[in-house]
């Protein structure tokens, strides 16, 4: 079956391999849906603003005292006419207050993307809903509205947070494993690797060691979380646990892998290319927000220099949501064609329950 909403078609499972590809099918969703996909992005762009927004401030206020003391150190060696180095009684203070703003920022952006890649499966899944009801008009499900999303997609929530938690544990191992070869190299730790200098360049055995191979693992990384990324759309889909729904994603990628880790690449790329478009947009705000610190603290360079770095990042991390929520589509679309692909066709989540949706209406008998 190969229904249309809107007169975009969505692949059943007779039919996983045919029409458009999957990046094509998830624009059209995205286009014939755009109101509860940004509606979506926007309530977690909103959460990131608030929350995000009110952690590193309070980062900030913890800090404020150290920033003080680094500017009044600064002025009494200029004064003295003596050597300063920034930060340097305020280094571990500092460290302190990021170690604990950090891991709450994370858990943050997880929860964030648990719930833009729930609300993007439910939305698939009621595009789904759609296309069956062109056979059954008496089962179309409506509108899906912002209020509709919030609660279809309310009862996965924990799951998919846990989803996420587990696969940045899987993904830790490749990522830490390649930093700590670069960290290796950097501290001579390798026999015959040494770090290249003005005077003397990269040797073949730096390049192999130094950047091939770190490259090489985090892009094996990039495939382990491939083989995760479609966990939550089966959450939503399936209603099992996150454990189960690890192993079910893993299973369903088994036979696609490069296809997979192709479209999982695109989405990284066009992530990638969109942070770094909104980082040098927020370089403008950060501009505005540096004299206004600088007015605010008679002219602290050292908290106004805080604040301009991580300005712009802080405004490409409250829109980037504007771009994960379609890709969070093209993923649920793959999980639709790889799980029929498999034979086993299931009721979207939130949709209608009829036994006679799943079996022939049987004659009606004439008295």
């Amino acid at each position: 079956m190969c229904g249309t909403t809107s007169g975009s078609p969505v692949i059943g499972p007779d039919d996983h391999w045919a029409g458009n590809s999957v990046i094509a099918e998830g624009l059209r969703i995205t286009r014939d849906n755009r109101r509860p996909v940004f509606g979506s992005a926007c309530l977690a762009g909103a959460a990131a603003l608030l929350v995000g927004g009110g952690i590193v401030a309070g980062a900030f206020a913890a800090s404020w005292g150290l920033f003080l003391e680094a500017g009044k150190a600064a002025e009494r060696s200029i004064d003295y006419e003596e050597s300063y180095v920034a930060y340097a009684d305020q280094w571990d203070g500092l460290v302190k207050v990021a170690l604990c703003v950090y891991p709450l920022l994370v858990l943050v952006a997880m929860a964030l993307i648990a719930w833009l890649l729930t609300a993007q499966a439910v939305t698939v899944a009621h595009a789904r809903e759609h296309a069956a009801a062109d056979t059954d008009p008496g089962r179309a499900p409506g509108t899906l509205t912002l209020r509709t999303l919030l609660r279809r997609s309310r009862p996965h929530l924990k799951a998919a947070l846990r989803i996420q938690l587990l696969t940045l544990v899987c993904a830790l191992f490749p990522g830490l494993t390649g930093l700590l070869v670069l960290a290796a190299v950097a501290m001579e730790k390798v026999p015959g690797v040494v770090w290249p200098t003005y005077h003397e360049p990269a040797t073949v055995q730096f390049i192999l060691v130094g950047r091939i191979l770190p490259a090489v693992i985090w892009a094996l990384g990039l495939v382990l979380l491939s083989r995760f990324a479609l966990a939550t759309t089966v959450r939503v889909a399936d209603n099992s646990t996150a454990t189960a729904a690890m192993r079910r994603s893993w299973t369903l990628t088994r036979s696609a892998r490069l296809h997979t880790t192709a479209i999982c690449l695109l989405n990284a790329v066009a992530v990638t290319v969109a942070f770094t478009l909104l980082k040098w947009l927020g370089t403008y705000v950060a501009h505005w927000a540096g004299l206004l610190m600088l007015a605010t603290t008679g002219d602290n360079v050292w908290v106004t220099g805080v604040l301009v770095i991580i300005t712009p990042i802080a405004v490409a991390l409250v829109l980037l949501p504007l771009v994960l929520a379609p890709t969070g589509v093209m993923l649920a679309c793959l999980h639709q064609r790889l799980n029929g692909s498999t034979g086993r066709t299931r009721v979207p989540s939130g949709a209608p329950s009829s036994s006679t949706a799943s079996s022939p209406r049987s004659p009606r008998t004439h008295h």
